[in-house]
């Protein structure tokens, strides 16, 4: 036994669920050292996010861990510059080492370390810590999902809720997207949204207090899915793009270009309907 389900349905990933669930608590500590230092410098990116000491550091804590534990797989993160020898291995660690650099700038307690694992090309682990709250949310393909605060462990299921005047909408509260807020609106559903910082909003969905999360920020990539969507999709969720299709990893092109919709699966076509007219006419890629 292992985490208070049976092993088995680990499927030979119990010790990379272990090191991941370490090195994001590990790195959670570590942002928790920066958090709300008035000293702290806030640097821009060449895409206009922000990045701190406290992105590189827990950075440095959770490559350093992957690395050692599991040295020939590649690893890309959103803080590292990109190794294309991930094009060559067959599994990927994708990590966000502090997702929800402006939700952590702005003191909300909105932001987590993100740990996803890729075999070949296909999302079968998800880790998500945040440190505010202590709460660890993990997932393996096919073992079902979890939430572990306080000491105790519970597992993590989708609401059942698709009446559109129940549903509670999870969007950006510091990244909001102007188009995707007059889809709402149209939809009637702008009263219904709830906004929330980065991939807190998914956590909600995974634990049923959320029925949807829309995204069309021009900044999400794969780090920023790629945990969440194990840990949404083993707790009975749905995760596309913008479009319906599955979400790809290990790409070339990082970014999502057509958005991401997650839900409790049975508002899923309600929420792909609202997304549609906020897409932009032509894929860039």
């Amino acid at each position: 036994m292992a985490f208070g389900y049976d092993a088995g349905v680990l499927k030979g990933l119990d010790r990379e669920l272990e090191i991941a669930r370490l090195a994001a608590r590990e790195a959670g500590q570590i942002v928790m050292q920066y958090y709300g230092q008035p000293s702290l410098e806030v640097e821009v990116k060449p895409d206009g996010s922000p990045v701190t000491a406290a992105d590189r550091a827990a950075n440095d804590c959770v490559l350093s861990r992957l690395a050692e534990a599991f040295p020939e797989d590649a690893i890309l993160s959103e803080e590292s510059p990109d190794d294309p020898i991930r094009f060559e291995r067959r599994r990927v660690w994708i990590v966000d080492p502090l997702d929800g650099t402006r939700d952590f700038i702005a003191g909300t307690g909105d932001f987590c370390t993100l740990i996803g694992l890729t075999i070949e090309n296909t999302p079968v682990l998800g880790v998500a810590y945040q440190p505010t709250r202590q709460a660890l949310y993990f997932a393996v393909k096919g073992g079902g999902a979890f939430l572990e605060s306080a000491g105790t462990t519970h597992p993590l299921s989708a609401s059942s809720r698709r009446v559109p005047s129940e549903l509670r909408v999870g969007i950006s509260r510091l990244n909001p997207d102007e188009g995707l807020g007059k889809c709402l609106a149209a939809a009637g559903l702008a009263p219904r949204a709830v906004q929330m910082g980065a991939s807190v909003k998914h956590m909600a969905l995974a634990r049923g207090d959320l029925d949807a999360v829309l995204n069309l920020s021009p900044n999400e990539q794969e780090w920023d899915t790629c945990a969440p969507e194990v840990i949404l999709a083993e707790a009975g969720c749905s995760m596309t793009d913008g479009d319906g299709q599955r979400l790809r990893y290990n790409q070339k092109d990082l970014y999502r270009r057509r958005g991401s919709v997650a839900s409790n699966g049975l508002c899923h076509p309600l929420m792909l309907r609202v997304m549609a007219p906020c897409l932009p006419d032509v894929d860039p890629v």
